[in-house]
């Protein structure tokens, strides 16, 4: 049985289907206006309020249309709001950085914008969500470098081959996370062949969505919805409450109190609690289900999106221990709720979910030999760096 499942009957909460409908259509709005979460002045990236993000490596041609969108002042899309939100996790080759750049001024004509629009929304909208990654190479296993060796011929043997997009396509193989590009070739040299483009195009057709499209739309609206229930001084609370605790842990403690003003409090009390609180607990109890039956259809849509991973062991037999402990450190910082991380916390995290057996030291010794890792502080961890320190 599902949480969803097992949450109050609606009859309880006669008033909470609307007051939710309309608080996520309040949220989404206000969310849309917000600036975008930047990184801090020494390029650490801010941690999510989810247990797990999903990854997303993104090209030029991915960007650009978001990029005009919002420099035509068009609300910002599915895409840019859910990674300044913390449910998608942006990251992009250097290349790609330098491709915007260069190709900046001719978007803006094609578009009859004016390029000095275009620069600020790009600075101030986009690039602030990007992560920067310096693609390491001597990771990937013999399957997936002759798929990457194929598409490094010149365009002129297959329409299948670009060397432009080998570092892009090589970044999502190395973080297991979905490619979102409109060209075939890197998409091919990801998952494969064949592959269902089919459900590729259909989802990034949500992605380039204002309104509530899909799984990841409807979790991202929903959890707008969660946050906004308060004012911005108890949402504070809430996401410091879930840096700290396990996210399972902080929503079965919300439900429970929830559940108990719904069950163990006199009709007449209850009433009075609602009427003091507005939608607060009642409300609460709803969103929180609702978040969760979400979340897992969102999961469920983005793993099949993800590129097939090979284990530590067949990593290891191709390119060694040491190269199979690079990637599970790049999987796991790639998902981590928290940005950064410590050699230590990563360690043990390892343990817990991969049963990597690493000590701490070469954990430590792996982040550091490695462009794709950046510590912004002293002994903290991240995958690239902002936008902002690439371009200068």
């Amino acid at each position: 049985m599902t949480t969803a499942e097992q949450s109050p009957p609606s009859r309880f909460l006669p008033e909470s289907a609307a007051a939710v409908r309309d608080m996520v259509k309040k949220e989404h709005y206000r969310s849309e206006a917000m600036p975008v979460t930047v990184p801090d002045e020494r390029g650490r990236f801010a941690p999510a309020l989810l247990p797990e993000v999903f990854p997303v490596v993104v090209d030029a041609n991915a960007l650009r249309d978001d990029l005009l969108r919002v420099a035509a002042g068009k609300p910002r899309t599915l895409m840019l709001n859910a990674a300044d939100g913390g449910v998608l996790r942006l990251f992009c080759a250097p290349h790609v950085l330098d491709e915007v750049e260069r190709h900046l001024v001719k978007w803006s004509a094609q578009r009859s914008l004016d390029p000095g629009v275009v620069r600020a929304a790009w600075q101030d909208s986009i690039a602030p969500l990007l992560r920067c990654v310096e693609v390491p190479a001597g990771l990937t296993t013999v399957a997936e470098q002759q798929r990457l060796d194929y598409l490094n011929q010149p365009p002129t043997v297959s329409r299948y081959c670009d060397p432009d997009d080998v570092p892009t396509a090589t970044l999502a193989i190395l973080l297991n996370a979905a490619l979102l590009s409109k060209d075939r070739a890197p998409l091919r040299a990801v998952y494969g062949h064949p592959y269902d483009h089919v459900a590729h195009a259909q989802w990034q057709s949500e992605l380039s969505a204002v309104g509530d499209l899909g799984p990841l739309g409807r979790f991202v609206h929903t959890l707008e919805s969660l946050l906004g229930l308060v004012g911005s001084g108890v949402f504070h609370g809430i996401a410091a409450a879930a840096r700290r605790v396990p996210w399972p842990w902080l929503v079965v403690g919300t439900l429970t109190t929830a559940g108990a003003v719904l069950y163990l409090v006199a009709p007449e009390t209850r009433t009075k609690v609602q009427a003091a609180l507005g939608t607060g607990l009642s409300s609460a109890a709803v969103t929180v289900a609702e978040v969760l039956t979400q979340r897992d259809a969102a999961r469920r849509q983005f793993e099949t999106l993800q590129p097939v991973q090979p284990d530590s062991d067949e990593i290891t037999r191709h390119r060694g221990p040491s190269a199979a402990l690079a990637r599970a450190c790049l999987y796991r910082l790639a998902r981590s709720p928290h940005s950064d991380q410590s050699a230590r916390g990563l360690t043990a995290l390892l343990r817990h979910t991969d049963d990597v057996t690493a000590s701490e030291a070469k954990v430590r010794a792996t982040l550091r030999a490695l462009d794709a890792f950046a510590e912004p502080y002293r002994g903290r961890f991240q995958i690239g760096q902002p936008a902002r320190l690439h371009l200068g």
